[in-house]
C-alpha cells in the first residue's frame, strides 16, 4: 500500500440533518495523482429531501428512489477509505455527516485520521480572495461541477495537490506538515 494515500470525500445531503446523505463521492489519491473517482447515491431517511437541498444540488427523491441506505454501502465504502486518511472541503461538514452516518447505524469504523483543504488552500493559496472550492478550482484549473458529488471530491483532491506543489512539497502529507496543518481524528 502506497505511503501517502488519501482519499478526498464529499457529502450531499437531502436535509439540514447530517444523517440523510444522499450522495457521497470519493477521489483517491495515491503519490501525488488521483488514481480513482467513485461515488453512490444514498436513499436518504424517508426518501425525503428539502427544497434547497434539491436547490444546491439538484438530487430530489426520484433520483434516490431505489438507491441503497448508507449502511448498506457501508461495506464498498470502508473498502475504498481503508489504509488512508481523508480530505474535504470544508471538513467538518463532511465529518459530522460521516460521524452521524456511522454513530446513527451503530457502526463500528476505524478512527479516520482527516485534514481540511479550505484549511490548505488558505495557508498555501493566501492571496486569493476566498477559499471556496469552486473559487480554488477556477484558481488552479481544474474542471469543477460543483455539487456533484464525485466532482466535488476530485476536486477536493485537485486542490490537495495543487497546494502541495504551490508550497513546493512532494507529496499531501509533505505539504499539510510544512504549513503547520494538524491533522484530526473522526472515530465513528
Amino acid at each position: 500500500m502506497s505511503r501517502d494515500r488519501w482519499v478526498a470525500i464529499d457529502f450531499e445531503t437531502a436535509t439540514r440533518e447530517p444523517t440523510s446523505a444522499c450522495a457521497l463521492g470519493a477521489a483517491i489519491v495515491e503519490d501525488g495523482r488521483v488514481i480513482e473517482t467513485v461515488s453512490w447515491l444514498i436513499r436518504p431517511p424517508f426518501n425525503e429531501y428539502e427544497f434547497w437541498n434539491t436547490n444546491v444540488h439538484g438530487l430530489s427523491a426520484e433520483d434516490t428512489e431505489y438507491a441503497p441506505e448508507f449502511d448498506e454501502v457501508w461495506w464498498e465504502i470502508r473498502q475504498v477509505l481503508q489504509g488512508a486518511r481523508l480530505l474535504a472541503h470544508n471538513a467538518a461538514f463532511d465529518m459530522r455527516v460521516l460521524r452521524a452516518l456511522l454513530e446513527s447505524r451503530e457502526i463500528d469504523a476505524p478512527a479516520y485520521e482527516y485534514a481540511c483543504t479550505v484549511t490548505l488552500a488558505r495557508r498555501a493559496l493566501p492571496a486569493l480572495p476566498k477559499h471556496t472550492l469552486d473559487t480554488v478550482c477556477d484558481h488552479c484549473g481544474i474542471r469543477l461541477v460543483h455539487h456533484d458529488a464525485a466532482s466535488d471530491a476530485e476536486g477536493c483532491a485537485r486542490v490537495a495537490l495543487a497546494c502541495a506543489d504551490a508550497v513546493g512539497a512532494g507529496s499531501v502529507s509533505e505539504a499539510i506538515a510544512q504549513l503547520g496543518i494538524a491533522l484530526k481524528s473522526l472515530r465513528g
